[in-house]
């Protein structure tokens, strides 16, 4: 069944407008008539049942699922490759990611005037990724940062993934969780101790080199899990 993501809030009973691009996904992508059920997600995250009628979806009932952790989990991803960052970025919103931090590092070579243009199009595949695996909450994307912006954020838990490290074991509580991933070639040694000196904690990923999509991954669903 579809699910929707409304910016807006409603109830059971009520009749709602749905917008042109959801509109035009149901009637001419999916060829879906009146009458189908869909899945709409309120701005206040709640999760309905509704019907479809012309350009418009009536409430039939609130849905009582929980899918969203219960702690915030946070990825600061190195920028790597546009293909890669985003198959990155869409696989970490089907894990349970709650905000995206895209990184700026000393290997990481990024053009002035493409921070703009690369978010809305970062905004769109995470919204279509979250509505895909039945999210009821649009994980945050915040602006570019640099590793220094990062390293000054305020966690309980941080976290930096290294491959020369050898430590796989992870601190075992549910608390607000950073993580951070390095770009091909990883991070540099000050850049490593810069963040170890800041609180992080360093763990393997295992004894192969991972690409940096393949780190964020393994990381989230090593976290998730001991956050669900």
């Amino acid at each position: 069944m579809q699910q929707y993501f409304i910016d807006q809030a409603f109830n059971v009973d009520d009749l709602i407008d749905l917008d042109e691009e959801i509109i035009h996904h149901l009637r001419k992508v999916l060829r879906k008539s009146d009458g189908i059920k869909i899945r709409v997600v309120s701005s206040d995250h709640k999760l309905y049942l509704a019907e479809l009628h012309k350009d418009k979806a009536k409430i039939i009932e609130e849905l009582d699922e929980k899918r969203e952790l219960d702690h915030e989990l946070v990825l600061a991803m190195a920028l790597i490759k546009h293909d890669r960052f985003e198959w990155a970025i869409q696989k970490a919103t089907e894990l349970g990611v709650t905000k995206i931090i895209p990184m700026i590092t000393e290997r990481v070579i990024i053009k002035d005037d493409s921070e703009k243009k690369r978010l809305v199009r970062y905004k769109k595949i995470i919204k279509e990724a979250a509505e895909q695996s039945l999210r009821t909450c649009i994980p945050e994307i915040t602006d570019f940062m640099t590793l220094d912006e990062v390293s000054d954020l305020d966690y309980k838990r941080k976290i930096i993934a290294y491959e020369k490290e050898d430590d796989h074991k992870l601190i075992e509580e549910n608390t607000d969780t950073l993580v951070v991933i390095g770009p091909e070639g990883g991070f540099s040694d000050d850049e490593y101790h810069k963040l170890v000196d800041k609180g992080f904690k360093s763990i393997s990923l295992g004894k192969r080199i991972l690409r940096a999509e393949t780190a964020a991954c393994a990381a989230l669903v090593i976290l998730g899990r001991g956050m669900e």
